[in-house]
């Protein structure tokens, strides 16, 4: 599973220009994520990993609380599969509990307790690190219903899996440790197809690397490299996926601009096929909402939702954010899942 692979990597071409560029002045950030208010509403509903967590309606606000959940403070996140979702709470250093979303108003399947989870490529399974013994984990498919899929394979306590797609299972080796490093692996055998230092996503056939300077889009039909210029100055982005695999969502976010205390939002949509850049609308901007009630997903119609202060929906190429009317509950959750 943590075998490397190393390949002579071609003289790239010239990345294409950004469409456009942040602003270099500070006074001229605007506060807030501006745009729209649509008229009948945006039409999204996420769910929010709250104390408890949230069915949120981006018009209307709280559509229900699902029971059953752990309180006293467990840390709650959220991962959607296909169109369901599946959310993990725990304590301290302690395992998470995993559990399946089944409603607003019903209690949730466990999955049982696991160090890490991501959503199977299937829309109906998710993969685990469980642990057996206080030094020995393995890697699980388990499908939402609770059944565990073979036997799995031995895997490190310390990998995090992340999400699986057509190529395969993309992981972070020693994810805990100073020295981490991303693999894309064939889950049922372990053996590493792609790795480096950082993977940022994998889209369809795509593969997005962070670098020092620069980023590299890699084809994973024939393993061909290109390297692309970041759009605006950053640390690595945030990066999500289209749901069709079309698309990269990029926020290279900021969390102290300036050496401050001001946090900075910056969202770029990346097409591979074209190798081009587009700045979505109303971008940079500061925010209060980087660490708490933030998040970032793709609907199931093709827009790309932000969760910052309220929800709002962008469709590639439209000229500004459609803003949700309900504002987001306040507390110390961070990510969203749309449903459905």
């Amino acid at each position: 599973m943590l075998a490397g692979c190393t390949g002579d990597e071609p003289t790239p071409p010239p990345a294409p220009a950004p469409t456009s560029a942040p602003p270099t002045s500070a006074a001229a950030l605007p506060e807030g994520l501006h745009g729209v208010a649509a008229s009948g509403g945006i039409g999204v509903t996420a769910l929010l990993p709250t104390t408890g967590p949230t069915l949120f309606d981006a018009d209307r606000g709280p559509a229900g609380t699902p029971p059953g959940y752990p309180g006293g403070g467990a840390e709650m996140s959220v991962v959607r599969v296909g169109k369901s979702a599946v959310l993990t709470a725990h304590h301290d250093n302690d395992l998470f509990d995993v559990f399946v979303y089944t409603g607003p108003a019903s209690p949730p399947r466990s999955l049982g307790r696991a160090w890490s989870v991501a959503p199977g490529v299937d829309d109906v399974s998710v993969w685990v690190i469980r642990q057996d013994a206080p030094d020995s984990c393995r890697l699980q498919h388990v499908q939402l219903d609770g059944g565990e899929v073979g036997h799995g394979q031995p895997a490190s306590c310390h990998t995090q899996v992340r999400a699986e797609t057509k190529n395969g299972l993309l992981i972070t080796i020693n994810a805990d440790g100073a020295e981490s490093t991303d693999a894309l692996i064939e889950p049922a055998t372990g053996r590493t197809v792609q790795q480096a230092p950082r993977i940022l996503a994998v889209a369809g056939d795509r593969m997005l690397l962070d670098g020092l300077t620069d980023l590299t889009l890699v084809d994973l039909r024939d393993n061909s490299r290109k390297k692309l210029s970041r759009p605006t100055i950053g640390p690595a982005p945030t990066v999500v996926p289209s749901r069709e695999g079309a698309l990269f969502a990029a926020d290279f976010a900021v969390h102290s601009y300036r050496a401050t205390n001001t946090q900075l939002r910056d969202v770029w949509l990346l097409r591979p096929d074209s190798l081009s850049w587009e700045h979505a609308p109303g971008m940079p901007f500061v925010t209060e909402h980087l660490n708490d009630g933030g998040g970032m997903d793709w609907s199931d119609s093709g827009d790309l939702v932000l969760a910052d202060g309220v929800l709002a929906a962008w469709h590639p190429g439209e000229p500004a954010w459609r803003l949700g009317k309900a504002a987001l509950p306040a507390g110390d959750w961070g990510g969203i899942t749309v449903l459905p």
